[in-house]
């Protein structure tokens, strides 16, 4: 065998924490013991399984090919440890996820993982990303998955899933039918968007930060079905996750609307957890499921 699951541990958890001082004290481990099982493995297996940028290490693209299968086996590895012992992985995780997240991004994570360990129960609690932010750190939720970074020092913080925000518009409005729109357009048409402080919103608050104090915010509403309905009826054009326009671009009842490089809203999902608290095994192996998404 060309691995130890010491060395595989130590590999998911830099990939985690970015650094090996991080994933060190994530593990209990000094930073040279990290750096030479780090080594050993990468010498084992003849690939480089991280780059360095700046002050961080990166997954390489064979580091990241690899992640999956890692966490699916320290995880089964920890079930089994748990069956030496006589201990079943069961309980409850409580997480929270921001109203995009939970409605068209987790369900089937949480099906599969359930399916795997019946004994678990995940409740899941939907709010706009401040609001899951606030409640994991009151220690309500064991951990979040968010639409926007996390800046507080007492919750970690890292990226998960790629994002794009779509600028949409009812068939029936003019911008549906232009093959691009201008910047120009965008700011002089009326807009149907999400609550202040929600992933969405804040996104496209940075994308139009100079033209805000000029553009028409038509409606707001805290969830995304309002937005999209309102839209549909011409109030306005709107920008959601690609992921929730999903079946109505696919058939055609809402539009995208082609908009310039300056207009584009790529973004990322987050996950988040308390620095200062060790999660349960079971919400650890979902916090691992949930990165192995990427």
């Amino acid at each position: 065998m060309q691995f130890t699951l010491k060395q595989l541990r130590v590999f998911r958890a830099i990939s985690e924490y970015g650094s090996t001082t991080a994933a060190g004290k994530a593990l209990a481990l000094s930073q040279s013991a990290i750096s030479s099982s780090l080594q050993q493995l990468e010498e084992n297996i003849g690939h480089r399984l991280f780059e360095r940028v700046g002050r961080q290490l990166i997954l390489s693209r064979f580091g990241q090919s690899l992640l999956p299968s890692v966490s699916d086996l320290l995880n089964q590895a920890t079930e089994l440890d748990q069956q030496f012992l006589g201990n079943t992985v069961g309980g409850v995780i409580e997480i929270g996820a921001s109203f995009t997240i939970a409605n068209h991004v987790i369900v089937d994570a949480m099906v599969d993982f359930q399916k795997q360990l019946p004994s678990v129960e995940i409740r899941i609690t939907s709010d706009n990303s401040p609001g899951i932010t606030d409640r994991l750190a009151a220690g309500e939720l064991d951990f979040g998955l968010i639409e926007s970074p996390v800046t507080d020092p007492t919750i970690f913080c890292t990226p998960w899933l790629e994002d794009e925000l779509v600028v949409f518009a009812s068939p029936d409005h003019p911008l549906a039918v232009k093959a691009e729109a201008s910047m120009n357009d965008l700011v002089t048409t009326p807009w149907v968007l999400r609550e202040r402080g929600s992933g969405a919103r804040s996104m496209f608050n940075d994308t139009f930060s100079a033209h805000l104090n000029g553009i028409d915010i038509a409606m707001e509403f805290r969830h995304n079905e309002p937005i999209k309905r309102a839209v549909a009826r011409t109030v306005g054009i709107g920008c959601l996750s690609r992921r929730v326009l999903e079946r109505e671009l696919a058939d055609a009842t809402l539009i995208e609307i082609n908009t310039p490089p300056p207009a584009k809203m790529a973004r990322r999902f987050y996950l988040i957890r308390r620095h200062a608290s060790q999660l349960p095994p079971a919400a650890m192996m979902f916090w691992q499921q949930c990165l192995a998404m990427q």
